[in-house]
């Protein structure tokens, strides 16, 4: 069978695969134990490839096939599933500088990075925002799948927080700083009220339809978006050095908390979700179960760094044995997908 190159849900399997190097490296920094992390790189390079084959795949898939990105365009899944690409990169660099190190040239090759796919998931989020205003969407397609482009602005943290911090910031003037700090705010922003809007659109959709089976993964998207809202909080205070806005710990910490909250809530009623149906075979969108509960392990770690209360170390470690069961029953799914595509 010739191979016709794949869509953009394989993207969120290469996260996927991230998310188990990013529990590991959470698990390293709050246990020191060096075999995590030296099993978090050796996923990271593994990521790296699968990454490249992904990628090559899907630019393939659509310069094979005419009208293969305008269909993906007519999708609110696919077209979400695009801004994917830009939370790789963002993790991609952040593990680089991690597992291997920084220089200038680095540096400069991370900025470049930041503004490009940054622009990149402003463009998915306003084709997708504007297809949903113009009613281009047949609503039966709608699922929490469409959060995934805010989430992914507002995952520019993952690659910001280490540009505006020690060592990173050095090599970057103070103008480029704060407009990395300004874009995180405004970035921030959509995350958080796309989250409330989108989301409740998604819900309202999601709990009216019939056959609700392939997009019942979602359920778990939003538990990635408000984690990574924490994530994003929790690290402002880090950047009142610049002083164009302040952000004292304690509004951090209260606003977070809050958050986890909610996060832990979301967390409980998708992991009630996912073992009422893990007997049934589903789509691709099952990695959406994945990268969602990797996100939470970073929120959690961040509050934990800032309170040191014994219970976010113990989530941490719950959140990473529930990832890597997720992770094992999302790719039996995808095997039986490649063994039986038509079933």
């Amino acid at each position: 069978m010739k191979f016709k190159g794949l869509g953009p849900e394989w993207f969120p399997v290469v996260l996927g695969t991230l998310s188990i190097s990013l529990a590991l490296y959470i698990n390293y920094l709050v246990f020191l134990n060096l075999w995590l992390f030296n099993a978090g790189k050796i996923i990271f390079f593994l990521v790296i490839a699968m990454f490249i084959f992904v990628l090559i795949s899907v630019v393939y898939r659509y310069a094979s096939k005419s009208g293969t990105l305008k269909m993906d365009y007519n999708n609110p899944t696919a077209l979400s599933f695009l801004a994917f690409l830009g939370i790789i990169m963002y993790a991609l660099a952040f593990f680089y500088s991690a597992y291997i190190g920084i220089n200038r040239i680095v540096a400069a090759t991370f900025l470049y990075i930041y503004f490009i796919f940054y622009v990149y998931v402003i463009i998915i989020n306003l084709l997708l925002n504007y297809n949903l205003y113009t009613n281009k969407y047949n609503s039966s397609e709608f699922s929490y799948a469409m959060l995934v482009p805010s989430i992914v602005i507002g995952g520019n943290i993952i690659l910001s927080s280490i540009m505006l911090i020690k060592p990173l910031e050095s090599y970057y003037t103070l103008s480029e700083l704060k407009l990395i700090y300004f874009m995180i705010f405004v970035s921030l922003g959509i995350t958080f009220f796309q989250f409330l809007f989108v989301g409740i659109t998604a819900f309202i959709y999601h709990i009216n339809k019939t056959e609700y089976l392939r997009s019942v993964p979602a359920a778990m998207i939003p538990v990635g978006a408000s984690s990574m809202i924490i994530i994003n909080i929790m690290f402002l205070p880090y950047f009142n050095y610049l002083h164009l806005f302040n952000v004292p710990d304690y509004m951090a910490v209260d606003s977070s908390m809050l958050f986890f909250g909610f996060d832990t809530f979301l967390f409980l009623i998708s992991g009630v979700i996912a073992a009422g149906h893990i007997k049934r075979r589903q789509s691709m969108t099952v990695w959406a179960y994945v990268f969602p509960v990797g996100i939470s392990t970073f929120s959690d770690y961040m509050i934990y760094s800032y309170t040191g209360i014994f219970i976010f170390k113990y989530a941490i470690v719950i959140f990473t044995i529930v990832l890597i069961i997720l992770y094992i029953y999302s790719w039996i799914n995808t095997y039986l997908i490649i063994k039986n595509p038509g079933v």
